[in-house]
């Protein structure tokens, strides 16, 4: 079970989010919607401990801890002067791993220089280093972006395979995507979140452009 409560995360004087109160009871996909700037971005910082907010993020009664959670950024932190391969034994030593969990989900140049790939082959090579561990909780923000059609069909079937075992919360401008596969979407508006089933996802649109 996965509980985020966010009583209030602001930068200066602006509030970004306050009351956020989510809970996940089981292992799925969970959706996150809204529009540019309402703090998506800002959520997944929260939940991952990249930035200082009033609350708590508690995983089967316990903090939520950083080896916990996979995160993939919209923009992801990648060494340009390392190769694929070499960014994958960094990640690996990163996290003292014993053992890997290797897929190579995406077929990337391993040996050559990560500053010489396109910004979707850098994400390509970043998601095959986090997928060398298996996680908890997963958190892919605007993961599409910069890919091309097999690689997104690719990811989501991986996603979903995660899912099985694991909470997978995931933004997207492309709605369709998130109303085929999730449990749930929560909606971000006006500082605060609300759930949505499955069942009431033909609402979501109204409530999100009102």
């Amino acid at each position: 079970m996965l509980k985020i409560s966010i009583k209030e995360k602001s930068f200066g004087k602006k509030i970004i989010l306050q009351d956020v109160d989510l809970h996940i009871l089981e292992s799925g996909i969970y959706g996150i919607v809204g529009k540019n700037g309402e703090g998506k971005t800002t959520l997944f910082k929260c939940i991952v401990g990249l930035t200082n907010f009033q609350g708590k993020i508690v995983y089967n009664n316990f903090p939520l801890k950083n080896n916990d959670i996979a995160f993939i950024p919209t923009e992801v932190p990648i060494y340009n002067e390392l190769t694929a391969n070499e960014f994958s034994v960094f990640y690996k030593e990163l996290l003292d791993l014993k053992t890997t969990h290797k897929i190579d989900l995406f077929d990337v140049p391993n040996n050559k220089l990560i500053k010489t790939f396109s910004t979707g082959m850098k994400k390509k090579a970043y998601m095959n280093a986090v997928f060398q561990k298996n996680y908890n909780v997963y958190i892919f923000d605007e993961p599409f972006n910069g890919l091309d059609l097999q690689s997104n069909y690719l990811l989501m079937n991986y996603i979903r395979e995660l899912s099985k075992i694991s909470i997978v919360l995931i933004s997207s401008h492309i709605l369709e995507i998130l109303y085929k596969d999730c449990d749930k979407i929560f909606l971000l508006k006006d500082k605060n979140v609300q759930a949505f089933e499955k069942k009431d996802f033909s609402q979501i649109e109204k409530k999100l452009f009102s």
